[in-house]
């Protein structure tokens, strides 16, 4: 079949990318809210750009028409936020942490989710193996609903189980993270085994 998307309606656009661009790496972001607690989201319109400057992008729609999320809301205000991948065993706090609550509302408190210290201002999830405290480093508005996040990375804490060195490198046990990632409709994906192939010189 040949779908052209000029035809098509956005939510149809949405359901045929995130059903054939996959497995989406998972970014679930923690921000601080105005009333002294956290907001918990996942996004998966999420992937690594630059290493130099390091860079990460994230899309972030609205809640409604005119209606930030609060990601997003977070985000331009405190212009940092701490993003983790999430590992298998996080799977169920993920999805439910995709929940839409009032603002305010925590979904750590929610969840009974434990946070650890982390930088300055914000905390790291205790059961997320890997962790970024990223700073804003710009935004791109792609329509009047849906915004390009830029995101520099500060500073990266990996379980210490997954990591290792030689010759001055750093390696991570992609199986020991185990990654969660976004398939289409309702459906995660698990990483269990890898394919190995040295690059052509």
């Amino acid at each position: 079949m040949i779908f052209e998307l000029e035809k098509m309606s956005a939510n149809q656009r949405y359901h045929l990318i995130t059903q054939t661009v996959l497995p989406r790496p998972i970014a679930w972001i923690l921000t601080a809210n105005e009333e002294d607690s956290f907001n918990l989201a996942p996004f998966s319109y999420f992937a690594a750009l630059s290493s130099e400057p390091a860079l990460l992008v994230v899309s972030i729609g609205n809640k409604e028409k005119n209606l930030n999320k609060d990601t997003k809301t977070n985000l331009l205000r405190d212009k940092e936020c701490v993003l983790h991948i999430p590992s298998e065993q996080n799977a169920q706090d993920v999805n439910t942490s995709a929940a839409t609550l009032r603002y305010g509302h925590s979904e750590i408190e929610e969840q009974g989710l434990t946070l650890t210290p982390f930088c300055k201002n914000l905390p790291r999830l205790s059961d997320a193996k890997v962790a970024m405290h990223c700073r804003l480093y710009d935004v791109h508005q792609l329509s009047d609903s849906q915004s390009a996040c830029y995101l520099e990375v500060l500073s990266i804490h990996v379980e210490d189980t997954i990591v290792s060195e030689a010759e001055g490198r750093y390696f991570i046990d992609s199986l020991g993270l185990s990654p969660l990632s976004r398939l289409g409709g309702s459906d995660y994906g698990v990483l269990n085994e890898k394919l190995t192939l040295k690059r052509p010189s």
